[in-house]
């Protein structure tokens, strides 16, 4: 019995290997099997129908479990549209292949559950094009304002170079801001004018700068153009304060002159882009400091008993007091990845005083003593 018992698990061994080795990828392709189980209700009046809905519901759910390891929960609900028009309504193109495990009813649902053979680089190549890879907004979810000047003047070419800089700071996770928000300010690269500029344009963040490029002249190029460019790059926080300064050099080559120095900008941009980026994350991950501004304090000892209630906050690192008169006092407040929105909502929960918030952004909050 024993020995009729062990053939029959071997035999049922087998015939599991010979299925799983059937789901085997071709040359040159990434993936990975994957069990999942789809349902749908049961529709008496069509069973094939049923049946189709339910394989589909777990080819879905097959292809989903990849798409949760590409991108965060968050993104997954934020990008619910894109992912299901672009991604999900093709599963398809990522099953290789796949295999009916069971199906069955259960409380009216037709359950059918199948192992599957996923290509997971395809779907991360796909959600990288369609832009639903980027990581997560640094801490404070900053708005960027991006603003280059040539400096030979010609303002195709310093937006070329600033579409490739916001592009990299998109890429990274950054928030930037309309350029049409700040089409009325003057192009200036110095700190004091960009922090205007972001002001003006309701960004926390300005990335600022210059690009020049020149022509590379060599007999080998048989008839193309090759330019050489320079971005110069500085971050500057609202208040005026520089926070991260890149320099980077890439190079153009094209047929028509103006178009390879066009690439020479944007390839450039981007380069200074990705590494002013990599630095803000960095910067912003390790201290967030927020500009708390009170008005309506009429003494030193209001404004120090205001300072006592935000100390009292676990997520605060440190508190400074910039500046005080009568009715207004400035804190410097260094916080542990806290941006100004959850700032501002902690100091509302101040016992000592009776504050209204007047105005709050990433790194700035104005808040009022009733």
């Amino acid at each position: 019995m024993i020995g009729r018992l062990g053939a029959v698990l071997a035999l049922a061994a087998l015939v599991a290997g010979c299925a799983h080795s059937r789901l085997k990828l071709e040359k040159g392709e990434e993936g990975e099997v994957i069990e999942a189980e789809g349902w749908t209700p049961v529709d008496a009046n069509d069973a094939v129908g049923t049946k189709q809905r339910a394989l589909a519901d777990a080819q879905k759910k097959a292809v989903e479990r990849v798409v949760g390891v590409f991108i965060s929960a968050k993104t997954r609900v934020d990008q619910a549209v894109n992912v299901d028009s672009r991604i999900l309504a093709n599963v398809q193109g990522y099953l290789r292949k796949y295999d009916v495990l069971d199906e069955r009813e259960e409380a009216g649902l037709h359950k059918t559950r199948i192992r599957a053979l996923v290509l997971y680089r395809k779907i991360g190549d796909d959600l990288r094009q369609f832009g639903l890879m980027r990581p997560p907004p640094p801490p404070g979810n900053p708005k960027v304002v991006v603003r280059l000047r040539a400096k030979s003047g010609e303002a195709a070419m310093g937006e070329a170079a600033a579409q490739g800089v916001r592009r990299a700071l998109v890429e990274k996770g950054f928030a930037v801001v309309d350029e049409s928000q700040a089409a009325a300010v003057a192009v200036s690269t110095d700190a004091a004018s960009a922090a205007a500029l972001g002001r003006r344009a309701s960004a926390d963040l300005v990335v600022a700068g210059e690009a020049e490029a020149y022509p590379i002249e060599d007999a080998r190029l048989a008839g193309f153009k090759s330019y050489r460019a320079r971005v110069t790059l500085q971050a500057v926080r609202s208040s005026g304060e520089v926070m991260s300064q890149k320099s980077q050099e890439a190079s153009g080559l094209d047929p028509a002159a103006e178009v390879a120095q066009g690439k020479a900008y944007d390839a450039a941009g981007g380069l200074a882009g990705e590494a002013i980026a990599n630095e803000l994350s960095k910067l912003l991950k390790s201290q967030v400091t927020v500009t708390v501004r009170v008005l309506g304090l009429p003494t030193l000892d209001k404004a120090r008993a205001f300072i006592d209630d935000v100390r009292g906050n676990p997520s605060v690192e440190a508190v400074t007091l910039a500046s005080f008169e009568p009715g207004r006092a400035e804190l410097s407040v260094m916080t542990n990845d806290v941006s100004g929105e959850e700032l501002a909502a902690m100091i509302l929960r101040a016992k000592k005083l009776d504050l209204t918030v007047r105005s709050v952004s990433a790194y700035e909050v104005e808040v009022e003593a009733r």
